[in-house]
């Protein structure tokens, strides 16, 4: 009985010194886009800028810190891969496929608002998305893409509500509406 003490006392001294037999993998680099550039969608917080784009069947959304140029290194950039709606798969008519993700960074300074990122097909230009009783409307960037498909991605800034991890939670978000250029919503979700 003694040595079987002996050796879970050896091993547990051993694993607390950081000498165990497996290593930590690596951490893996974020996925690059598909095609092209990630496209900036907002630049409102001085010092940050969030940008979005396809990598594979993923859609990304990368936060960093801007000072004049990008800055490398964990505590200046979050990158978000999530698998990409299945409807941006395929041509059709404009689409808002999914509501839009809060994202925790980059913060509002006075911590009031969170940004909402969302993906869009098609001929939509703008998407206005109403939480907590207000409205808040957004340009949407096209985003590179293959097989003639027409993506896009915007970014709002809501105002947050405490009692959530994130100030929020995604059925807070009652309405998200698409418009084509000329101002008519030609999609929506509720």
């Amino acid at each position: 009985m003694r040595p079987s003490i002996t050796m879970a006392v050896v091993a547990g001294l051993l694993a607390t010194q950081g000498c165990t037999a497996a290593a930590p993998a690596p951490e893996a680099p974020p996925p690059t886009p598909t095609v092209g550039q990630p496209v900036v969608l907002d630049a409102r917080v001085p010092g940050w800028e969030t940008a979005a784009w396809l990598a594979e069947d993923a859609f990304c959304v990368r936060v960093a810190r801007v000072d004049g140029k990008r800055m490398e290194g964990k505590e200046n950039e979050f990158v978000f891969c999530d698998p990409a709606p299945e409807a941006l798969d395929t041509l059709g008519p404009p689409l808002l496929p999914t509501k839009p993700m809060p994202y925790a960074a980059p913060l509002d300074p006075q911590q009031r608002e969170i940004i909402l990122v969302g993906p869009v097909r098609g001929a939509v230009t703008s998407v206005s998305v109403t939480m907590f009783g207000q409205t808040a409307t957004a340009a949407v960037h096209q985003l590179p893409a293959t097989r003639n498909r027409q993506i896009g991605a915007y970014a709002v800034w809501l105002p947050r509500d405490g009692g959530e991890r994130d100030g929020m939670n995604l059925s807070d978000i009652t309405a998200v509406v698409g418009r084509a250029a000329d101002g008519h919503v030609v999609t929506q979700l509720d």
